[in-house]
């Protein structure tokens, strides 16, 4: 039951318009999981990207979490579901093929407002 009642949840689940800034710090994690899904976490919130294949093109994109951009050949793509008391609603977001070494990159500011909608949803 502590787990459920420490700041960061408190401020989740009863003041969710709070922008991610001003939550207290908390350590973010981003990396890939054993399925090979793009995961980010930061308790109490999680989101689990599904990997979409990769379509060729010669624009750039912009990776989602260390805000680079990057040759489209290096980014993939993902989905995570969202979910909604009516019916299911995703989120898209491109990031660097590198995991590792985009998250050695990424700020956490930017990470907590991928985050974010999770409870903006």
């Amino acid at each position: 039951m502590a787990e459920d009642c420490d700041e960061r949840s408190i401020i989740a689940r009863y003041f969710p318009g709070t922008p991610p800034e001003l939550w207290p710090a908390g350590e973010v994690l981003y990396f890939r999981d054993e399925e090979g899904r793009i995961v980010i976490r930061e308790h109490p919130l999680e989101l689990r990207f599904q990997v979409l294949e990769k379509v060729p093109s010669g624009k750039p994109v912009l990776c989602d979490a260390c805000r680079r951009q990057i040759a489209r050949h290096a980014a993939v793509f993902a989905r995570a579901e969202l979910l909604a008391g009516e019916g299911q609603h995703y989120l898209y977001r491109s990031f660097c093929a590198d995991t590792q070494a985009c998250a050695e990159r990424a700020e956490p500011r930017h990470l907590r407002e991928i985050l974010a909608r999770v409870i903006l949803h």
